[in-house]
């Protein structure tokens, strides 16, 4: 589904007239994906985590290296063949907020993928929206309503059914619910899962959330410093792991309730 090469990316400064490229944000980074497999990409702030998740998208064009989806090279493509395979290609973003238009009702943020890809009348389009609204546990009444009138649980559903609006295959998920509470997320991350199995979809699900990661994710990737310093095809090798990176990242974590806090989490803790 995805293939990743050897991707290199670094930015470049200005100070005054002058430019200068900084170091690599993305260091030679490989990673696959299957299909109907959900890759959880894990790291702590800074890990470059974002930049390659923007890179996949086709949002910002490596400096060396190949992304691969569907067995074409995204950035090979010409602009025609673009378009058609981003309507495979959808993402996800942290900030439910920003990632929509206020002043947008429901209907017209989940129909605006199906507005530029699908030739729908106004009933059809009506009726593909209320389904999709119903498919994220929300209901075709909630299509008039604008943002501000739903909770960050809910406005997260609204992009998550504007991201599967045209049945994609991947889907990138940037650290998507790392924003919701406890209760908020196990249900959007529950969703997540029932959608992948519906839809037979992809996911690359970025987070620093090891819980979250766990519970949704068929393999662990970590990255360090724009590089991917750990990959395990399955959960039971991440915990298992002796990397300094997956060590620290385990270590980190808090326990449910603050009086364990101040003692080692447990492994089992994670599921």
């Amino acid at each position: 589904m995805l293939e990743v090469k050897a991707v290199t990316h670094t930015y470049t400064s200005r100070l005054w007239r002058r430019s200068e490229v900084t170091d690599p944000v993305l260091s030679r980074v490989s990673l696959h994906i299957e299909e109907g497999t959900c890759l959880g990409l894990l790291g702590s702030s800074g890990a470059g985590k974002s930049t390659l998740g923007r890179v996949i998208l086709g949002l910002e064009k490596p400096r060396e290296g190949e992304v691969r989806f569907q067995g074409q090279d995204l950035y090979k493509l010409d602009p025609k063949m673009r378009r058609a395979i981003r309507r495979d290609l959808q993402v996800v973003f942290q900030d439910c907020y920003s990632a929509v238009n206020p002043r947008m009702t429901a209907e017209q943020i989940i129909g605006e993928p199906l507005h530029n890809y699908e030739t729908l009348t106004v009933q059809e389009q009506k009726r593909a929206v209320g389904e999709l609204l119903e498919c994220v546990g929300l209901s075709a009444a909630d299509m008039k309503k604008q943002p501000f009138q739903f909770s960050g649980g809910q406005l997260q559903r609204i992009n998550i059914a504007r991201a599967i609006a045209l049945k994609p295959k991947l889907i990138v998920l940037d650290e998507a619910v790392s924003s919701l509470d406890m209760i908020n997320r196990a249900n959007i991350l529950r969703l997540l899962d029932d959608l992948r199995a519906t839809f037979g979809l992809s996911y690359l699900f970025i987070t620093h959330d090891i819980r979250a990661a766990y519970m949704i994710s068929d393999a662990l990737a970590v990255m360090e410093k724009g590089e991917i310093v750990e990959y395990n095809a399955s959960k039971e090798q991440f915990l298992r792991s002796s990397h300094p990176a997956v060590r620290g990242l385990l270590d980190s974590m808090l326990a449910d309730h603050p009086r364990n806090r101040h003692r080692n989490l447990p492994v089992d803790s994670v599921t």
